[in-house]
């Protein structure tokens, strides 16, 4: 993944925290479980990097206050 790809996805990340809230998770494994479905792994492994981009920026969220 190059730089520019994890950026996005970490840009991507906090739009999905700033919208969904406490379901950001929800909505995650509900879009996970629909390219699941489709077998569409490359739209797959996109979003289990945004998966993990917001896992991070909440655990980093929590810990600096």
């Amino acid at each position: 993944m190059n730089p520019d790809d994890e950026a996005r996805a970490y840009q991507i990340a906090r739009e999905l925290i700033a919208k969904h809230g406490d379901e950001v998770a929800a909505v995650l494994q509900a879009k996970i479980d629909e390219l699941m479905a489709l077998k569409d792994l490359e739209q797959l492994s996109a979003w289990f990097v945004i998966r993990n981009a917001v896992a991070l920026t909440l655990v980093s969220d929590t810990t600096v206050h």
